[in-house]
Order: C-alpha cells, then sequence, then structure tokens
C-alpha cells in the first residue's frame, strides 16, 4: 500500500491551515466540539443545522447532519473519535453522506496552542484524493472558521 492509504501510488494530498482566534483553548475547543456552539457557527449559508450529535470520547461517534434552505437535502458528515486531549488536540475519522460521492474516509487533527492574545489552531485534514476535493474542504474550513471566530467574538 502506499503512502496515502488510497492505494492509488499518488503523493498524499494534506490539507493543512493556521487560524488564531481570540479566545482561550478551553473556549475554542469548546466551540469545535460542543453541539450547542456547532450548531451556530457549522453550516455554510443556505444550510441549517438538522442533527447534531457528538460523544466526545475515543472510539466515540460524531455526526452533523445539515438540511440545505431550498431544495431541503440532507447532507450529512461524521465519524469516530480517535484521540482527545481537552482543549490541547483532537483527532477523528470524516466521512461524508450525501456529499463528495466515493470520496474515502479521511483525518482530522486539530491542536490548540495558547498564545498572549487567543489560541493558534493547526487543522490537518487528509488525506484529500485530489485538487478539487482539496480546494472545496480547504473553502468550507476557511469559511466556517470565519463563522467560529464570529461567535468567539460574541
Amino acid at each position: 500500500m502506499d503512502r496515502t492509504g488510497t492505494g492509488a501510488g499518488r503523493p498524499a494530498i494534506i490539507l493543512n491551515l493556521r487560524r488564531r482566534f481570540p479566545a482561550p483553548p478551553e473556549r475554542v475547543f469548546a466551540a469545535w466540539t460542543q453541539p450547542e456552539a456547532l450548531r451556530r457557527w457549522w453550516c455554510p449559508p443556505g444550510w441549517s443545522p438538522a442533527e447534531i450529535a457528538v460523544d466526545l470520547r475515543e472510539g466515540g461517534l460524531w455526526n452533523i447532519a445539515m438540511r440545505h434552505q431550498a431544495d431541503r437535502r440532507l447532507v450529512g458528515v461524521g465519524g469516530r473519535f480517535i484521540a482527545i486531549d481537552p482543549a490541547r488536540r483532537l483527532i477523528y475519522t470524516w466521512r461524508w453522506d450525501g456529499a463528495f460521492a466515493g470520496m474515502p474516509e479521511t483525518r482530522v487533527t486539530v491542536t490548540f496552542t495558547a498564545v498572549a492574545d487567543g489560541t493558534d489552531v493547526v487543522l490537518i485534514h487528509e488525506p484529500m484524493t485530489d485538487v478539487a476535493q482539496w480546494t472545496q474542504h480547504r473553502a468550507g474550513w476557511l469559511l466556517g472558521c470565519d463563522r467560529m471566530e464570529a461567535l468567539l467574538l460574541t
């Protein structure tokens, strides 16, 4: 098997983002993992949260279902928590349901580091199977981080 885990023999395509949030790590971690907070920042414009479930323990499942406001289509993403170090690190699997057909399960690693004016977050989402997926997921994460920052400023 190649190093991407895809069997394709291609180098891994890795999404790597860094963002500073104006809040302490405990608050940013909570916004990332608590259903009440996720409901307020997760969904992109035109989508509404339908169901959010988070079993925040190693091996626990998470799922976020969202409904398109115009056509009522339901899309979900979910997975299993691999590692949890509250306010420091979170690792979980990621699998779409109803979107990105054929995209294999991926992994998200998020680290939270306290800095003088808030929290530095590093997100690694891997492996992406093609540049189009990488581009769409990058845009989604960037816009989601904008919405989460607005939530943390309230």
